[in-house]
């Protein structure tokens, strides 16, 4: 279910390029709260506290107890951040204020346990969709969807239709839409004409001594 996490923030008063870029040299990141009624509000956050609630894991589906200047807390998801790969830095963030009392929906990271039935075979599993997107009110978000493939063979698929998620959740992502498959690979491809080459030759071998023996017979 969705964890309760504290973030505290400043209100920001000046905007633009050059405000935006004295804040990140002193360790802030600029962010804008969208408000019900389509209001919004500039902010800045300390950029490592930011940093570790995005590398926790699961914080778009994470609700936020979002304090601004010491007022009292306000819940919010989070909605989209900017960072700078080069940096390893978070250079912008959005979040979005919501009632607990109405549905909301987010990205749910999907992960994957087990290994498949077509990977021991010598194939390779391939995950496309990292994340599925779940309507759901927000203390009843899933921190992740764990998917068991122990059972998924070579050239088999895993789609957003076969995920189950907890009461209360609806996985709005189609449920034809591509999770992951186990990829057939040239070895496995391989091992497997081989494998038919042997059967064949194998049946030749016995077709020849079925002849032989029927040969003999009529001598």
């Amino acid at each position: 279910m969705a964890q309760h996490v504290p973030l505290s923030v400043s209100t920001r008063a000046a905007r633009g390029t050059a405000q935006n870029r004295r804040l990140r040299k002193a360790g802030r990141v600029p962010g804008v709260l969208y408000q019900p009624g389509g209001d919004s509000l500039s902010f800045d956050a300390d950029e490592y506290e930011v940093r570790w609630l995005i590398r926790r894991g699961g914080i778009r589906s994470a609700v936020v107890d979002l304090t601004i200047d010491s007022d009292s807390p306000r819940t919010v998801l989070f909605k989209t951040w900017d960072s700078d790969p080069v940096r390893d830095e978070i250079i912008h963030l959005d979040l979005q204020e919501v009632d607990l009392t109405v549905e909301v929906e987010a990205d749910v990271p999907v992960i994957l346990v087990g290994t498949p039935l077509g990977v021991r075979e010598g194939g390779i599993l391939d995950q496309t969709t990292l994340t599925v997107r779940v309507r759901a009110l927000p203390d009843a978000l899933p921190r992740s969807i764990e998917f068991d493939v122990t059972d998924v063979g070579l050239g088999s698929s895993v789609h957003a239709g076969d995920l189950v998620v907890p009461d209360g959740c609806t996985i709005v992502t189609e449920a034809e839409h591509g999770i992951a498959s186990v990829m057939v690979t040239r070895a496995a491809l391989a091992a497997d004409e081989k494998e038919l080459e042997e059967e064949a030759e194998g049946a030749e071998a016995e077709d020849g001594d079925s002849g032989e023996s029927a040969e003999s017979e009529g001598e």
